[in-house]
């Protein structure tokens, strides 16, 4: 048959055009936007039907037995349903009152940290919370003003990250955070996390903060029915606090550990970066606090020597150090410092060595030089009960990076204090501010609230306003209770075998 025109022949095909293969680099990428754009959108689901990452409910750094709520209902006198500190919990937090539903236009803070926040060795009344609470009508009267204590005695960052969680469900506008004196009252390791490649450890800190990783985790803990989330932690510690203080005789049971002193560090970091995002979760605003301490008139609670020092090496240290201690009690701080310096050059580690140090510089005028060397003893400290130099860069660190505002504690008493280092003029004891430390902190996280627009500040207030409120609080006071306060005080620090300074307070106490 004739082939018409165009036709091909048996066998023969249209030739088809070639498609052209992806790179693989391409495919690689177009894969991860792919997972990236459904993970984003896993995320959002999540976040509507109210899955809260795992960071806001677990410490991968500790567990904890039990949970005991700080606030239980009780009637209100005008029959609402009123919150009020849980009787179980009044050896450790000031008795509080507020209502469980937040009246409209109330601006409601709560204060959390420690023993400062709470007010020791006083209470409430004097704490800087205290302050702020009266402060705040008179500077802007045109808010209903809510401050609530929430600071609690020997409590620790992780502990107090804990208690956000409770408050929470009480709607916070804004948490203040006072949190780091704490760090080491408890005992505690972390052997699983120091097993831990530090990139696992990195990546399990992105996944904490992701929803997914949360439903993935609970389901998997609920599959092989774990009956606690905090199995498998490095340390379960009990439900209130048990410090190595109630545990041994003095400071004892310290001794210097410098991998754990860091393990602390990066927990502690975490646990304010934690507070930020638990508070941030239900659109509450922050402040933080950078602790300050008592660096002139405060000396170490406890030295031990640096590892490796010889038999001959300790004998010329001790010789060092006995002639500066008998040259300093006798007036003579030059002798002294060049004796110091030469048991420094043997053994820098010793936290009392530099307390001595920081002494005669003083003496000799020599400020800056002493400064240096009582933030030394500080650090140096076995146990250390006055937050460390580092905990003020990481405060300041995280703050930064959360982008919240900072009030910076230690500038200010250092500001206030004679040649920059605080001393028994602004604190009681190695941490706790007098009631005119605290009006000063009180003041200046005030101030940190009008830069934030959250005080509008009244034409009529100023220092005078100030000065006025704070001569009404302080004639309200119960000296014979302060005065009790005190003497309990430096029954303490005697306890923990420093004579000098509960001899001071004692005599504050008459």
């Amino acid at each position: 048959m004739p082939q018409r025109e165009g036709q091909e022949q048996d066998g023969d095909y249209a030739p088809r055009p070639c498609r052209t293969a992806l790179p693989l680099w391409k495919k690689a990428l177009f894969s991860l936007v792919a997972t990236i754009a459904f993970l984003f959108l896993l995320e959002l689901a999540l976040a509507v039907v109210g899955v809260r990452p795992i960071r806001y409910d677990q410490d991968p750094f500790v567990g904890f037995t039990s949970r005991v709520p700080l606030f239980v209902e009780c009637g209100g006198s005008g029959g609402g349903t009123e919150m009020v500190t849980a009787d179980n919990k009044l050896t450790l937090f000031n008795p509080q009152r507020f209502p469980k539903e937040k009246p409209r236009g109330a601006y409601r803070i709560f204060c959390l940290g420690g023993s400062t926040t709470y007010g020791r060795p006083y209470d409430d009344t004097t704490s800087f919370c205290g302050w702020l609470r009266e402060f705040l009508p008179e500077a802007d009267p045109s808010r209903q003003w809510e401050v609530i204590n929430a600071g609690g005695i020997s409590y620790a960052s992780y502990r107090v990250a804990i208690l956000a969680e409770e408050l929470l469900r009480y709607e916070p506008d804004l948490m203040i955070i006072y949190s780091g004196q704490n760090e080491f009252l408890e005992r505690r390791t972390y052997d699983r996390l120091i097993r831990m490649p530090r990139a696992v450890r990195g990546l399990g800190a992105i996944a904490s903060r992701t929803r997914t990783s949360a439903v993935v985790r609970r389901t998997i803990d609920a599959c092989s029915h774990r009956d606690s989330p905090t199995e498998g932690k490095s340390s379960t510690l009990e439900a209130e606090v048990t410090t190595l203080l109630d545990d041994s005789v003095g400071p004892d049971a310290y001794h210097r550990d410098d991998q754990l002193q860091q393990q602390v560090l990066d927990h502690y970091r975490f646990n304010l970066a934690r507070m930020v995002d638990i508070a941030r979760s239900v659109g509450a605003e922050v402040v933080l606090v950078t602790p300050a301490s008592n660096l002139r008139d405060c000396a170490p609670f406890k030295s031990e020597h640096r590892q490796g020092l010889s038999d001959t090496e300790l004998r010329g240290w001790q010789a060092y150090f006995e002639r500066a201690s008998q040259a300093l009690a006798t007036g003579r701080a030059r002798d002294a410092l060049a004796d110091i310096e030469a048991a420094v050059a043997i053994d820098g580690r010793y936290a009392k060595l530099h307390y001595q140090h920081g002494r005669a510089l003083c003496e000799l005028g020599r400020h800056e030089e002493a400064k240096v060397a009582f933030e030394h003893a500080r650090d140096e400290d076995v146990c250390p009960l006055r937050a460390l130099g580092p905990m003020r860069t990481i405060v300041g660190e995280v703050a930064a990076d959360r982008g919240v505002p900072l009030v910076d504690f230690p500038t200010i008493v250092e500001n206030q204090s004679d040649h920059g280092i605080p001393g028994e003029d602004l604190f009681l004891d190695h941490v706790h501010p007098t009631i005119d430390g605290n009006q000063l902190l009180a003041r200046a996280i005030l101030d940190a609230m009008v830069r934030q627009r959250i005080v509008e500040p009244a034409p009529g207030w100023g220092d005078a306003t100030a000065e006025r409120v704070a001569k009404r609080l302080k004639g309200s006071l119960d000296h014979h209770a302060h005065g009790v306060a005190l003497r309990n005080l430096s029954k303490v620090l005697a306890w923990a075998g420093k004579y000098e300074e509960a001899g001071k307070l004692a005599e504050q106490a008459t």
